[in-house]
């Protein structure tokens, strides 16, 4: 094999290779890259058997031939090379690296034959989304993905496709995240558990946001695909739970305000809480919101009110800070509403805007008062 590529265009596409490289691993062979040029065409290959990464790009083909080799040291020599072609050939097991500037590196490669061959997708639903809308589907969810791994459908992104909407959903448990656009053709149902490593790699495939991925889903792998990289992934077991049933249909109490103003109350408030639940205390009223914090141990306590617009009895409910914090800033709107029942309900917020397109979930705290 030889070949002569442009050093950023060979550089990126081993970075975006290495992403697949596993950090940690029993089988050597995952440590490695699997290189093979026909024509003018290179392909870089990666995988941790989970996910497979498959980087296309052109060069001056001299010699079609395929060669395996120790990824993280072959991409550390291409990033120390100086912005001149970089001249690759294989003779026998010896790879080569060189530059104009005179510089030579060898490395021993593997017989390619003992690489993993690709996963089968196999027959299932092809759609296309553009970029920028899979980036919105993954910010407004990525957050509540759980890291428990006894509970392993938790620890995915759900998607699922119906009638012209395509959603993204995820949680641990103590949050909620869901997101959905519209997209003809994205039936999918019921839905996959998707690795969240995999949608972020989805995310780098290429630098315009308008490009479009082609999806394809089948029983047990997915398929993401551009013209110039591939990303095969295993999809995580189901089933999701039905979190339907989590979201209330109707709401005995709703609150109005200003996201920003909520938000700077809650840190400064909240820096008097408990370091390790976070639990600041929200007393709705009719037209105001008293937040407060305490923290015996320190001895410390803190308030704030603000102004609100409140429908419903008034109420006292427990809330992770951080948590509420999060949700907010990903919802992006001048106002905010939060929607509940109980104390001890779920809590929904969500934009005030015209057909919103997410909204989020966090589970309250129990207030535990203390005696006398």
């Amino acid at each position: 094999m030889k070949f002569e590529a442009q050093k950023p265009v060979f550089l990126d596409a081993l970075q975006m290779a290495c992403n697949a490289i596993p950090s940690k691993t029993t089988l050597q062979i995952l440590y490695n890259l699997l290189l093979r040029l026909r024509g003018n065409e290179l392909e870089i290959r990666a995988t941790d058997l989970d996910m497979t990464i498959i980087q296309r790009l052109e060069v001056e083909g001299h010699e079609d031939g395929e060669i395996v080799v120790n990824a993280r040291k072959l991409l550390e020599v291409v990033k120390e090379l100086p912005d001149f072609p970089v001249i690759v050939s294989v003779d026998d097991y010896l790879f080569t690296v060189k530059s104009e500037t005179g510089f030579q590196g060898n490395l021993t490669g593997y017989d390619a034959s003992e690489y993993p061959s690709l996963p089968e997708v196999g027959q299932g639903k092809t759609f296309r989304a553009p970029l920028k809308d899979l980036r919105f589907l993954h910010d407004k969810t990525a957050f509540a993905v759980s890291s428990d791994f006894s509970r392993m459908a938790l620890t995915g992104v759900y998607c699922e496709g119906r009638k012209g909407r395509f959603e993204m959903v995820s949680t641990d448990g103590h949050r909620f995240g869901k997101a959905w656009i519209g997209l003809d053709g994205a039936d999918l149902k019921p839905g996959v558990i998707l690795p969240p490593k995999t949608l972020s790699q989805v995310l780098r495939m290429s630098e315009d946001p308008e490009e479009l991925i082609e999806i394809g889903i089948g029983s047990a792998q997915a398929r993401f695909s551009t013209a110039t990289v591939t990303i095969l992934t295993k999809l995580i077991d189901g089933p999701y739970p039905n979190y339907e049933n989590v979201v209330p249909k109707d709401f005995a109490r709703v609150m109005r305000c200003n996201r920003e103003q909520l938000i700077s109350v809650l840190r400064r408030v909240s820096t008097m809480a408990n370091a390790k639940t976070r639990l600041v205390v929200m007393n709705f009223k009719d037209k105001a919101l008293q937040l407060s914090a305490r923290n015996p141990d320190l001895g410390g306590d803190s308030e704030e009110t603000i102004a609100v617009h409140f429908t419903g009895d008034p109420v006292e409910v427990g809330v992770n800070a951080g948590y509420l914090i999060d949700e907010l800033r990903l919802t992006q709107s001048e106002e905010i509403q939060l929607k509940f029942n109980n104390p001890l309900g779920a809590i929904v917020v969500e934009p005030v805007m015209e057909n919103p397109d997410h909204f989020f979930i966090v589970m309250p705290l129990r207030i535990v008062k203390e005696p006398g």
